[in-house]
């Protein structure tokens, strides 16, 4: 046997002996080990199992978005083909609406259910209404028998982290009797879905001009309110000098305890833009809250007041819009911010 063949020959032996080791040999301690290779094993499987827990978490989060669309976009369709197809809508009159006392004021007829509300309640019997602001927000409304449950759980009742548009459980919304002021609540959805696109009115104050009705159907009548109010508030005192929070959500009928006057001179004086609306106790109000960026916990709050009789989108006054110069924030916007509210200029 010739030298070459014998080099090749232990050549072949020693390759043999550098066999890659399998997952097992690699990632798990095997008797023998020493002391570092055992942390380097144990620090090894932590990454992965890390990595793992990261995929699995980020592939829930990017499903539960599409899957957010894709049902937002199902429903819309649902509920405008039903309008498209409904041949007549008939509404409550505002005048057979039932007295604070309960009393009817004449004898009503039974309440008739709009055809696209119908398709809904099929679908989820806690809705109660439609949203719109054309380009901005297209959500059903659900009411449910707390603030917590729609928190986490779509229209289709599964658990999700979108949540869906729901109404302050105490509001009434009925067909002939309706709170003072309904509440609105959703998510600041990054995708645009629920209220993530009212961030347009907070960025832009002059948003209002290209939008500045809110669209909200009841299962029963199909209503339009203008917007006269947004601002951002603070949920904790700590964050506007321990000073009272003006606690909008409980302006939902309007007491001794929660007066119209309070209620509206806290939604003008706070808002970053001026209408030039008028209000009157009497008027309906409609309310939509959500989450906002500005510090930890606070909320973007838009105000509207339902559009009297003779007012239509097409024939209202918004030529008085102008954005507030001097807007009421919480104490800890100035802290960031610079400046100072001063309550009457003059």
């Amino acid at each position: 046997m010739s030298m070459s063949d014998e080099a090749k020959i232990a050549s072949g032996a020693k390759a043999k002996k550098k066999k890659k080791k399998s997952f097992s040999e690699s990632f798990i301690p095997q008797k023998g080990d020493s002391s570092s290779e055992i942390l380097s094993k144990i620090i090894a499987l932590i990454s992965i199992a890390v990595v793992i827990v990261c995929l699995i978490v980020l592939g829930c989060y990017f499903y539960e978005m599409f899957e957010a669309k894709q049902n937002h976009e199902t429903l819309k369709v649902i509920y405008q083909q039903a309008q498209q197809s409904a041949s007549a809508v008939t509404k409550v009159p505002e005048e057979t609406r039932i007295t604070d006392d309960n009393t009817p004021q004449e004898e009503l007829p039974p309440p008739e259910i709009l055809p696209a509300a119908k398709e809904l309640l099929e679908i989820n019997p806690d809705t109660i209404g439609y949203v719109n602001i054309p380009g901005c927000v297209d959500e059903p409304v659900v009411l449910g028998q707390d603030n917590i449950y729609y928190l986490d759980h779509n229209f289709y009742n599964n658990q999700r982290q979108c949540g869906t548009c729901f109404a302050d459980h105490r509001n009434v919304i009925e067909a002939y009797e309706r709170s003072d002021n309904v509440i609105l609540y959703a998510h600041n959805q990054k995708d645009g879905t629920m209220f993530g696109n009212l961030d347009y009115y907070r960025w832009d104050p002059a948003y209002w001009l290209k939008n500045p009705f809110i669209y909200f159907n009841t299962n029963y009548s199909e209503d339009t309110y203008v917007i006269i109010s947004s601002f951002v508030i603070n949920t904790k005192p700590e964050h506007d000098n321990n000073n009272p929070v003006f606690d909008y959500q409980n302006y939902i009928n309007f007491t001794d305890n929660y007066s119209y006057d309070t209620f509206i001179s806290e939604v003008t004086k706070r808002s970053t833009i001026i209408t030039g609306v008028e209000c009157s106790k009497d008027d309906k109000y409609l309310t939509l809250s959500t989450c906002s960026t500005e510090w930890d916990d606070s909320r973007h709050v838009l105000v509207a007041r339902k559009l009297r009789d003779g007012e239509t989108a097409e024939n209202f006054d918004t030529t008085k819009f102008s954005k507030n110069p001097n807007p009421k924030w919480p104490a800890i916007y100035y802290k960031y911010n610079g400046g100072t509210y001063i309550d009457d200029p003059a």
